[in-house]
């Protein structure tokens, strides 16, 4: 009978808590504290899936409107920078890109885009007659053009240019040509059979073996691309990975001779490419 008492005070006393304002107050309050600790975290989560990093995607050989396409699913912006004209590329496509392709940058990230342009831009040609090929060279870069094929002819002006041609043709000071176009140089190779230095040119671009081979006062022969090349953007992105004749020591040739070359985008034809022993690949 007594512990029946002492129950049923206990179990009043309890009621009395309970129904204390008070009480209730601090349940509302504890139960607010766990709803806004709960919703911090999921904002919390929320912001930082959005800081995440993200691989840009390749957009060369896209047109504009493509690019745009394809970087905003990828939550990101193409800005348009700058034009050029590539006769290998298709008109208005994307031939250049800044970040590259697979760096890692934040959402919303602006990708500076170079296109190629519909509408090729024209320069007027400078007069390189009667100069060195290196000065004929750095006037013709000025201008926004290119030396194209060196043809060497017996002259005692050694190393200087004797005529200036574009497309077989013999081209005046001040003609209109389309900028980027390569100009073809006749110079004379002095009254001596001059030989120079076979070049290595694997691991080179197109464009840089070109500039290298200007150095040796040579030219390019055939030019042939492998299976991999398969797009306008992949032969902007080639390297040169086979040569004829092979730079061997000692090996020379004339003045003004070809080499042929094998491009590839295959990097497992890179002269730096190395293959581990547990058969993972790198380079």
């Amino acid at each position: 009978m007594a512990e029946s008492k002492k129950s049923s005070k206990i179990m009043n006393v309890l009621r009395k808590i309970i129904n204390h304002y008070i009480f209730r107050n601090l349940v509302i309050l504890f139960i607010i504290c766990l709803m806004v600790y709960f919703g911090v975290l999921v904002i919390l989560r929320h912001y930082t899936h959005h800081g995440e990093a993200l691989a840009v995607p390749e957009l060369r050989g896209l047109t504009m409107e493509e690019a745009q396409k394809v970087l905003s699913e990828n939550k990101m912006r193409g800005q348009l920078v700058d034009s050029v004209y590539i006769t290998s590329a298709k008109p208005g496509a994307v031939v250049g890109q800044d970040p590259e392709p697979k760096f890692k940058v934040k959402e919303n990230r602006n990708v500076f885009l170079t296109i190629n342009a519909i509408t090729p831009e024209k320069v007027k040609m400078p007069d390189v007659v009667g100069i060195s090929l290196r000065q004929a060279k750095s006037i013709l870069e000025l201008q926004g053009l290119n030396v194209g094929e060196i043809v060497y002819i017996p002259d005692i002006a050694k190393n200087n240019v004797l005529k200036q041609t574009y497309k077989g043709k013999e081209i005046r000071k001040g003609t209109e040509v389309i900028k980027g176009s390569e100009i073809d140089l006749v110079l004379g190779r002095g009254l001596s059979d001059e030989r120079t230095e076979v070049p290595n040119l694997n691991g080179f671009s197109l464009s840089d073996a070109r500039d290298y081979l200007t150095k040796y006062y040579l030219n390019f022969g055939v030019i042939l691309y492998d299976e991999s090349v398969l797009t306008s953007a992949d032969s902007l992105k080639a390297f040169i990975y086979q040569q004829r004749p092979r730079a061997d020591v000692g090996s020379t040739l004339q003045l003004g001779s070809s080499i042929d070359v094998w491009l590839t985008v295959d990097e497992t034809k890179s002269p730096n490419y190395v293959e581990k022993e547990d058969g993972e690949e790198t380079k």
